[in-house]
């Protein structure tokens, strides 16, 4: 991440991991109650699957198998440290973080103007972490 300043997501490492594994998927789609329906995402665009992040890691255990393949599947990726959103975001990437042995950060989300409703919102480390993460490579 330039800067340490701001980021939009986990586009990057979407495109180098893709999800694929059947049974993985249904894991993660149990582990997040997921509803079925027309919803509006937080980029702006509708979508017709909405999953309860704040659930995630009511049982953590559960999820740390989950977290093991996200590390097999990063693990030959340059990166220096994993950030994730606050909300459960967090908590996935310091579990993948400690596994990996790399620093940790959280970004905050804040609500950004945007002339077409796409992608309202934003997200961005502390102020208080900029320093520490500034010029490293980052996976979130």
């Amino acid at each position: 991440m330039s800067g340490g300043e701001s980021f939009q997501g986990a586009s990057a490492i979407r495109k180098a991991v893709p999800v694929t594994a059947e049974p993985t998927q249904e894991l993660v789609l149990s582990l997040l109650a997921a509803r079925r329906g027309h919803f509006l995402l937080e980029s702006g665009h509708h979508g017709e699957l909405w999953l309860n992040l704040e659930l995630l890691y009511r049982r953590p255990r559960r999820v740390e198998p989950l977290c093991s393949e996200l590390v097999r599947r990063i693990a030959s990726l340059s990166i220096d440290a994993v950030c994730g959103p606050l909300i459960e975001g967090a908590f996935v990437a310091l579990t993948v973080a400690s596994e990996l042995n790399l620093e940790h950060s959280y970004a905050e989300h804040f609500e950004r103007p945007s002339s077409d409703g796409l992608f309202p919102a934003g997200y961005r480390i502390p102020e208080a972490l900029r320093e520490s993460v500034r010029g490293k490579r980052w996976r979130s």
